[in-house]
């Protein structure tokens, strides 16, 4: 869903890339860790109400590899392959 609200057109959904989604999400804080990227991380989100989407699948990322989210004893959500083994046209 972030995905798609950070530009994914409906007709492309096909095409998108949850992998390098999240791989842009894991490097976000790195990309802004020098002078020149903080200025212009904040200089982009400043005036946003709400996180960039970006920012959102990486804090969603951190937390569901983590101690806490084991805890809560949540199965993780099957990948796209998986659900393509269990559809009924691979049957």
């Amino acid at each position: 869903v972030l995905m798609k609200l950070s530009g994914g057109c409906p007709k492309l959904s096909g095409q998108l890339n949850v992998d390098a989604f999240l791989d842009q999400a894991r490097r976000y804080d790195d990309e802004s860790a020098s002078p020149l990227g903080w200025y212009l991380r904040n200089a982009q989100t400043r005036q946003l109400t709400h996180p960039l989407p970006v920012a959102r699948a990486r804090e969603i990322d951190e937390w569901s590899r983590s101690e806490e989210f084991e805890r809560l004893g949540i199965e993780p959500a099957p990948t796209p392959e998986e659900l393509e083994l269990w559809s009924p046209e691979a049957a």
